[in-house]
């Protein structure tokens, strides 16, 4: 056996990227450290990527199959990362933030390259856990809901959560974003609709959206599509909604009850005091203090400045979009959202508020 076999059950031997075509990993030996360090496991990751050891797919072994994995699927400004450190409580639930390895799938997945094989490999390594017993949840890239199937597909007795925020929310945030970001927008709005069901069922207008902002309505109405076509297909009893208002109404009991749903390993009370910790830091700048409340005040001068057009965005919106949606993408049901705990799933005695 080689020194390469014997790290196979050792999550810190850790696929850091893919070469899809070439259907190779790429491996470094990492610490948990890093994965609280970096903001998130693509590019930016805290490890020298250019030192990674290719291994072929073929190669790889990973054992069976994962128990205990928890997906975070989430569109894009909804707090999906302030949830991912919530949920995080190393080393008896580890939550991986945006792999490298999910984007490179999902990009191939875009590009119509073939995926298929690739998808089971990667679900498993990532799997493995940090501690006897533990538990991991993934937190993949906006962009790879084109593969979320996939992944699930992958875990069977996996389960995951879907976080978006409310169109206002995702108007404004994209105005708070670098000239780079805004200009990304269309591209993103294509790509959601290639991957949902409403492109088909808009008029020609719909899908010329006259500037950035209403074409970031028209990207927010595909993926909050995309999202329901998703439940439909894997069920609501494996897949959940949540909204970031429930996240910044009280980050604590949002994170208790996600763990819950997703089978997370880490005690109620850890987590409650985890959340309450991260709370109060930028989730993408660890050093900088930033909170829900200095987030709404923002939030309110932008939307008070740029007024006019958010207003004209979302007029765009209600006589091109809205009205070719399902009700129940701008309106889930009840039933789709993540069970609450005082409601419906209590974990021993912890305290939580609606």
């Amino acid at each position: 056996m080689s020194a390469c076999d014997e790290r196979w059950d050792d999550p810190g031997w850790f696929p850091v990227d893919l070469h899809v075509p070439q259907r190779t990993f790429g491996f470094l030996q990492i610490g948990a450290d890093v994965l609280e360090r970096s903001a998130f496991l693509d590019t930016r990751i805290e490890a020298p990527l250019a030192e990674a050891r290719p291994v072929a797919a073929a190669a790889v072994a990973t054992g069976r199959s994962p128990a205990r994995l928890g997906w975070l699927f989430h569109t894009l400004f909804c707090g999906s990362t302030l949830l991912a450190r919530a949920l995080h409580v190393a080393p008896v639930q580890m939550t991986l933030k945006e792999p490298l390895i999910l984007r490179r799938l999902a990009d191939a997945r875009a590009a119509g390259w073939e995926i298929d094989g690739l998808v089971d490999v990667s679900v498993r390594l990532l799997a493995r856990p940090w501690s006897a017993d533990g538990s991991v949840i993934v937190k993949p890239t906006h962009a790879a809901l084109n593969i979320a199937v996939d992944l699930m597909e992958a875990a069977p007795q996996s389960r995951g959560v879907l976080l978006s925020s409310d169109l206002e929310d995702f108007v404004v945030s994209n105005i708070k974003k670098t000239p780079d970001t805004q200009a990304k927008i269309p591209q993103l709005a294509e790509r959601a609709l290639r991957a949902c069901s409403l492109g088909p069922r808009l008029p020609a207008a719909a899908l010329a959206p006259p500037d950035l902002l209403a074409a970031a309505t028209l990207q927010w109405a595909a993926q909050r599509e995309l999202a329901i076509d998703l439940i439909e297909r894997v069920g609501a009893a494996r897949l959940r909604l949540v909204d970031m208002s429930e996240l910044l109404d009280d980050l604590p009991a949002a994170t208790v009850a996600c763990a819950a749903w997703l089978q997370g390993t880490a005690a109620p009370a850890a987590l409650a005091e985890r959340a309450a910790r991260v709370a109060s830091i930028n989730a993408k700048a660890v050093g900088v203090p930033y909170d829900s409340h200095q987030r709404a005040r923002d939030a309110a001068f932008i939307r008070q400045r740029f007024a006019r057009e958010v207003d004209t965005a979302l007029d765009w919106y209600s006589r091109h979009v809205r009205p070719y949606m399902r009700e129940q993408a701008v309106q889930p049901p009840a039933g789709w959202r993540v069970p609450r705990l005082i409601a419906e799933a209590p974990l021993g005695n912890a305290a939580t508020s609606e």
